[in-house]
């Protein structure tokens, strides 16, 4: 059966565009944007295409497997295909253009009626081929299951150090080392005396003031506040609990600086400090 399109061709001169991304998760490949671009240059020195300035998309530690995650590079160069200004993509693999189906689909509806070629390093793809866009789903469908399967693994060993009671360290906890496994003394004075403040009736404003006064930094070497002091009495961290998504596994295996029955106390104290302010809060104005 003859086809009602005939195969888009490359001719010299023609305007193209360059993509390049990277993500901050270890995927296969991490292949360097710069590295992609020297490729993408080659390909289009090659195929004597033309790339403008404007026409180089990066999307750096971008990941284009997490649904809600924003692209400007690949929607700004989605614009700019829809209004005819380019007909050839030039990209490192197809997976770092497009790793969900969805993202797919959004680029073939633009590039069927605008007859776009994709090249990579090593083949080219029309968009407004059949047989092409089949190909490219089946290599999608493996790329997002890829992805699946990273982020299955990365869950499952985080889950197994949480039960390992092994620290997840994001930000320096105040009191601790940057390995989160030994105290600071100094500042582990510091928590102690917060908390036996806060029991002794104290707001976190007042004791932010006190501390801010006494030029005492936060572990980012900032200014002590209301919300730092609050942060603190809520940390699991300095009770030596392990948490995973939002619940208590166990002992953690660093040492706590507040024991367990006084970090009790503060939530407890917490929660109906918080009742009572929400309950005066109301209350009818008085006239």
């Amino acid at each position: 059966m003859s086809r009602s399109k005939s195969k888009a061709s490359v001719t010299p001169g023609d305007d193209a565009a360059i993509y390049c991304r990277i993500s901050h998760v270890k995927d296969d490949d991490q292949t360097g944007v710069d590295r992609q671009e020297r490729i993408c240059r080659e390909i289009a020195e090659r195929l004597q295409l033309r790339i403008a300035p404007e026409h180089v998309y990066v999307d750096n530690n971008r990941s284009a497997w997490q649904r809600n995650r924003k692209r400007p590079g690949w929607d700004e160069m989605l614009k700019t295909m829809s209004e005819g200004a380019i007909r050839h993509v030039i990209v490192y693999h197809p997976d770092r253009l497009m790793r969900q189906p969805k993202d797919l689909e959004e680029l073939l509806s633009i590039a069927e009626d605008k007859r776009v070629l994709l090249h990579g390093e090593a083949n080219r793809r029309d968009l407004s081929d059949p047989d092409d866009r089949f190909i490219l789903r089946i290599e999608v469908a493996h790329a997002c299951r890829s992805s699946d399967d990273t982020s299955r693994r990365l869950k499952d060993a985080f889950k197994d150090m949480a039960k390992a009671g092994t620290p997840h360290i994001g930000n320096r906890p105040y009191g601790y080392t940057k390995s989160g496994h030994a105290i600071v003394e100094e500042e582990a004075e510091i928590v102690r005396e917060v908390y036996r403040r806060y029991l002794d009736g104290e707001s976190p404003i007042s004791i932010a003031q006190d501390l801010h006064s006494r030029k005492i930094p936060t572990s980012k070497g900032k200014h002590w506040e209301a919300e730092n002091v609050r942060h603190l009495l809520s940390s699991n961290y300095v009770a030596g609990i392990r948490v995973h998504q939002g619940e208590e596994i166990g002992p953690g295996a660093w040492p706590a600086i507040i024991d367990r029955g006084q970090w009790d106390e503060v939530q407890q104290h917490r929660k109906h400090r918080a009742a009572r302010i929400g309950q005066q809060r109301k209350r009818p104005d008085r006239y």
